[in-house]
């Protein structure tokens, strides 16, 4: 009987259309980090999931592949060690609270949350083609196209959160998970996740926090700051994207340095790394998006309006509907389409950029050399300069 109820408390613990990923949700749930008394266990938690092999992990968490026993459907679940986040509840909190009550294609969902004595586990889609930050540590840096296309996944999910005045505070190559829909084409697609630090703002915020790679200026400058931070980040993300390296970087990874140089926001395109580049991108929608001031800085919305984005996910969205009708055609034998054939050719050549090379400092990559999360994002509470 105990274990009967145990598992039934499982089950009302799934959030609303749980094998409906993609549809909006009609009823949301609030949620609180489960008192010490909660009667779920392990056993629990193993009768109803079959936990499978490790797809990422943080400072806090692994992350598992898993199976529903009842209906089949593969996910992955966040598994949460409670002791190391003593004086960081908020982040489960947050977790639990805004990403629950999230429904976009271009974010990771929620869909369960369980917790014993010791563990919280979180049950969300599964996103089965790793990070970004292992995409880019294989290729070094991605062709305009694709690079359009990732910034118009993000920007997507950026502006849906920003309408709700939600701010996700570590945008980062880690926080992005590759979606493998068009992997056979070679298109990475991407979705948002770790909500750990995101927070609904109505006023200016001068909580210092982030990943210092991708701190806007405005964080460091305890000026206050809003959902343009974000949309900072994402210039961070694609500068190194198309170069395969951070605007900002200190040579002996000093970190005040790098501050320093952040609050500067002084931009250089390294020859040969950026000859490739066209230039109205480099000096109009990268410079648009690192405006040190987040006044006159691109929101998320005009991000994804702005012409080079959709012109190059035009580019790549057309690429992976050619792969598709390729595979198609293959399949049923039938003769393939010789100018499609072409077509993907001509955007394919036009998309190559030139071989990847290492610059001749080899200190100008501190920031991409190991995973950032190996090193905790700064968060510490801070006075207002402008009370």
């Amino acid at each position: 009987r105990a274990e009967r109820c145990s598992v039934a408390q499982l089950i009302s613990n799934l959030l609303p259309n749980v094998g409906k990923v993609h549809k909006e949700i009609q009823h949301r749930t609030s949620f609180d980090l489960p008192s010490d008394d909660s009667s779920v266990t392990l056993a629990d938690i193993e009768h109803f999931y079959e936990i499978g092999r490790v797809v990422g992990d943080g400072n806090f968490a692994v992350v598992r592949e898993c199976c529903r026993r009842d209906n089949k459907q593969t996910l992955a679940v966040k598994i949460v060690e409670r002791s190391k986040l003593i004086g960081r509840e908020h982040m489960m909190q947050n977790e639990l609270s805004l990403l629950g009550s999230l429904c976009h294609p271009r974010i990771v969902r929620l869909l369960a949350h369980h917790h014993t004595h010791t563990h919280s586990y979180l049950v969300m889609e599964l996103v089965s083609g790793g990070d970004l930050f292992e995409a880019i540590s294989e290729r070094g840096k991605f062709p305009e196209g694709e690079s359009g296309l990732m910034v118009s996944d993000v920007s997507e999910a950026l502006n849906y959160i920003h309408c709700k005045s939600i701010v996700h505070r570590d945008l980062k190559p880690e926080n992005l998970l590759v979606s493998i829909e068009h992997m056979a084409a070679g298109i990475c697609r991407l979705k948002l996740a770790d909500f750990g630090l995101a927070m609904v703002v109505t006023e200016p915020v001068f909580t210092i926090c982030g990943t210092p790679t991708y701190v806007a200026p405005e964080i460091l400058c305890e000026t206050g700051y809003s959902v343009a931070v974000d949309v900072w980040a994402l210039g961070i993300i694609l500068y190194i994207l198309l170069c395969g390296f951070p605007p900002f970087r200190s040579r002996d990874r000093d970190q005040e340095e790098l501050f320093q140089l952040i609050k500067q926001g002084q931009l250089h395109f390294l020859s040969p790394y950026w000859d490739p580049i066209s230039e109205g991108e480099k000096y109009r929608n990268i410079k648009s998006l690192l405006q040190p001031d987040p006044t006159v800085r691109l929101t998320a919305e005009q991000t994804l309006m702005h012409p080079w984005v959709k012109a190059m996910a035009s580019i790549c969205r057309q690429r992976a509907l050619t792969d598709t009708t390729q595979r198609d055609t293959a399949a049923t034998g039938a003769e393939p389409d010789k100018s499609r054939l072409v077509q993907r050719l001509i955007q394919t050549n036009a998309a190559k950029t030139v071989p990847d090379k290492t610059p001749a400092d080899a200190n100008i990559l501190p920031h991409l050399t190991q995973r950032t999360h190996m090193q905790p994002p700064i968060v510490h509470k801070c006075t207002p300069s402008n009370p």
